[in-house]
């Protein structure tokens, strides 16, 4: 026995093999959320999100006093609402980023914090 005291003898696991062949995927069965399959609203969160992530980062840095970490959150609250349908976005990314950047310092009133 070793020092843990735990038997050194490895015992051997038998392990079942599964084959991709005999394995059914049925579409039917996984549910489809409407306000999800929006792709154009994808590609433009996508496209914005991707250009200016730093930009909007640093915008709610500004209204939340310096917290980064609660900055990314908000970024990624919207980013999620937007993707789930409740924050429509514009087609034209400037015209997004603009809604983005307005929906950050909106928000960012609205959140208050507790001194600890």
């Amino acid at each position: 026995m070793s020092r843990t005291h735990r038997p050194t003898v490895r015992c051997p696991r038998a392990v079942d093999f599964v084959f991709d062949e005999v394995l059914e995927f049925h579409p039917e069965l996984v549910p489809v959320d409407e306000r999800l399959s929006d792709p154009e609203a994808r590609v433009v969160l996508d496209a914005v999100i991707r250009a200016h992530r730093r930009q909007l980062v640093c915008t709610a840095r500004q209204h939340l006093g310096k917290r980064r970490q609660d900055a990314d959150d908000l970024v990624q609250e919207i980013c999620l609402d937007v993707l789930e349908g409740h924050l429509a976005l514009p087609r034209d990314p400037s015209a997004a980023l603009d809604e983005l950047l307005r929906e950050i310092v909106a928000r960012c009133e609205e959140v208050t914090f507790e001194d600890p």
